[in-house]
């Protein structure tokens, strides 16, 4: 199986990763194959993928992060674990959605358990007719 690996720098949860240094690979899957977080062997010279942090296997369609571990002088593991959202990314683009939730941001129309607002009463008693200038009046009259 080929597999291509990539360095990137950026946050795990952006959709848009910036890849570079791109080298492809011949490697072998540990059977059972699990292709949400595969492992992968891979004999060569460990310093080649020094500092490669991502990958894309084309067989499966799928993009993860990847981590390497040191078996031996000329044998790798390469642990991967599914990149849902780059592997998602043109579907997820083409979405419309109102965002109900944000840890910075928020519409007080949508209904929010989490976000706590407070209608508090304001009550004025002004003697009538001298203190009403330009306020809304509300009469009641009891009796």
């Amino acid at each position: 199986m080929v597999i291509k690996l990539y360095k990137t720098v950026d946050d795990t949860l952006k959709v848009n990763k910036t890849l570079t240094d791109e080298l492809s690979l011949t490697c072998v899957a540990r059977d059972p194959v699990n292709i949400v977080s595969p492992i992968i062997e891979y004999e060569g010279d460990n310093t080649t993928i020094a500092g490669y942090n991502y990958a894309y296997i084309e067989d499966y369609a799928r993009y993860y992060f990847m981590t390497v571990q040191n078996d031996s002088y000329n044998m790798n593991t390469l642990v991967l674990r599914s990149d849902v959202l780059r592997t998602a990314k043109d579907w997820l683009l083409q979405r419309n959605a109102i965002i109900k939730r944000n840890e910075a941001l928020y519409n007080a129309y949508l209904n929010d358990p989490d976000f706590n607002t407070y209608a508090y009463s304001n009550i004025v008693t002004k003697a009538f007719p001298t203190a009403v200038n330009s306020d809304s009046i509300i009469l009641m009259t009891v009796g």
